[in-house]
């Protein structure tokens, strides 16, 4: 989603800014299940921005084609359309060499509105991640250690279940946050995968948000706990929301 503003904002955004903000010529998508697409997810809709990233590479790894979707100001849309214009045509070496700087300089960013140029940055790396990802593993959406497995495995048996269910939960800015229940029965609805021995079941619409998970397990004398995280969905460290303050 793209979201406007009143011309009364306009003065806090410099001409360059504008241009790119008004252009919004990469606007769009791709179908991130192809394995030459990479796609980064990053930020979160309590710190008012969140930019999705869809880089599309040819067979020797350089980008052809660059697509974005963002939730948030106009320094937000003008950061990604600006990424994904020189984005295309680099080689992944070189889109990683690519500056949150560089990006802030050229829209003469202020200040307050330099956080967009360093979520477009990390969008560019966690697009790159999951096509590397892609390249190196058959199923890269769900990753699980070998304890977690062995836990999960054993917790199944005991609740005679059939799978695990993924949801998804706002995180705001320490981001997304991932709650696991059990599945009795299949579920048409959801989407499926097997992973290393274990059924795990997913909300379709939220497939975005679950590829690149990876789940962990900590125990200690109070029990046990699964930790999960998502190497695609890097969080807004750098905002200026007041959530962390």
């Amino acid at each position: 989603m793209l979201i406007k503003f009143f011309k009364g904002d306009a003065m806090q955004y410099s001409d360059k800014t504008l241009k790119f903000y008004e252009a919004m010529k990469n606007v769009g998508g791709f179908d991130h299940a192809l394995m030459n697409v990479g796609t980064g997810i990053v930020g979160s809709p309590l710190c008012g921005d969140v930019m999705k990233l869809q880089l599309f590479f040819n067979e020797t790894d350089v980008i052809v084609d660059a697509k974005y979707k963002v939730f948030g100001c106009v320094s937000a849309i003008a950061s990604m359309e600006l990424a994904t214009t020189i984005l295309k045509g680099k080689t992944i070496e070189e889109a990683l060499q690519i500056k949150n700087e560089e990006i802030a300089d050229s829209l003469e960013l202020s200040d307050i509105k330099k956080h967009c140029s360093v979520l477009a940055k990390e969008a560019i790396e966690a697009a790159i991640n999951d096509y590397l990802s892609k390249q190196n593993k058959e199923n890269n959406m769900i990753t699980i250690t070998d304890n977690a497995l062995r836990k999960l495995k054993k917790l199944l048996d005991e609740q005679q279940a059939i799978g695990i269910s993924i949801s998804i939960i706002s995180g705001g800015c320490s981001g997304i946050d991932y709650s696991l229940s059990y599945e009795l029965q299949k579920n048409p609805q959801k989407g499926e995968i097997e992973v290393s021995g274990v059924l795990f079941f997913y909300e379709k619409a939220a497939e975005m948000l679950i590829n690149g998970i990876n789940i962990d397990v900590v125990e200690n004398s109070f029990g046990h706990g699964f930790v999960i995280t998502n190497k695609n969905h890097i969080t807004c460290s750098n905002c200026s929301c007041n959530c962390k303050k």
